[in-house]
């Protein structure tokens, strides 16, 4: 019988150690697209989405939205909201009906965290609405960013913590872990090719200068040399 594939996430010890992490599962009556306008209105920060996490190979169809914003550009403080649930697919849902009953009659929603039913993790949380994700560099103070999310009007925290403490208290301690980290590399990943995509549009998809530019020359010099200016990232370019 051939090996069903799953998905594995390894733990690394280094995880945590050169950023501060914090995480926290939100309740909102808002949507997705909502939620982000209304984390850009009262953080006075652009939030844009930045893509989907996918946690599911063999559900293509689960895909969950996330939205990033910054606080801190130099000490790279990022908030990113992932929506803990989508409508589950047909297919998915299917298999939950009563036959009994003949059907289903309510769309079933498949949660990323959740405490029963559809969920990738069995958590203690139940029915959080988003899942915010904060990181920053050691150096970084984020208590007062945690304070701002504290106190946004429209959204409740069901629950806050570091990852490592988050999990200490579920029954598959490791599995949350190894999920949480994955959601912070994914999301860390999404927002750099965001930001990379975004600085390629600005500079009109041209990351080089031709050698044909520069006068004088004593070597020769690629075309294709990447510019590395911070100055091309300030926000007010």
């Amino acid at each position: 019988m051939a090996k069903k594939n799953t998905e594995q996430v390894i733990s690394l010890d280094a995880f945590g150690s050169a950023k501060n992490y914090w995480i926290c599962w939100m309740q909102s009556t808002l949507p997705h697209l909502s939620f982000a306008n209304l984390l850009q209105k009262e953080l006075k920060r652009p939030c844009a989405f930045v893509g989907d996490i996918a946690p599911e190979e063999s559900q293509p169809l689960l895909k969950f939205p996330m939205y990033a914003l910054s606080f801190n550009l130099e000490f790279d403080v990022n908030l990113v909201a992932v929506a803990n649930h989508v409508t589950a697919p047909m297919e998915m849902s299917l298999d939950q009906q009563n036959p009994l009953l003949g059907g289903l009659l309510f769309e079933d929603e498949y949660y990323l965290f959740n405490k029963q039913g559809l969920t990738k993790i069995p958590f203690s949380v139940p029915m959080a609405d988003f899942v915010v994700l904060l990181s920053a560099d050691k150096e970084a103070d984020i208590e007062d960013y945690i304070q701002a999310l504290q106190s946004l009007p429209g959204a409740r925290i069901l629950y806050q913590e570091t990852p490592q403490n988050a999990a200490q208290g579920q029954k598959k301690r490791k599995a949350v872990l190894d999920f949480i980290q994955y959601l912070f590399y994914e999301s860390e990943a999404a927002v750099k090719e965001y930001r990379r995509r975004k600085l390629f549009r600005k500079l009109h998809f041209k990351m080089s200068v031709a050698e044909a530019n520069y006068g004088r020359l004593k070597f020769p010099m690629e075309d294709n040399r990447m510019i590395t200016s911070d100055l091309l990232r300030r926000e007010d370019l």
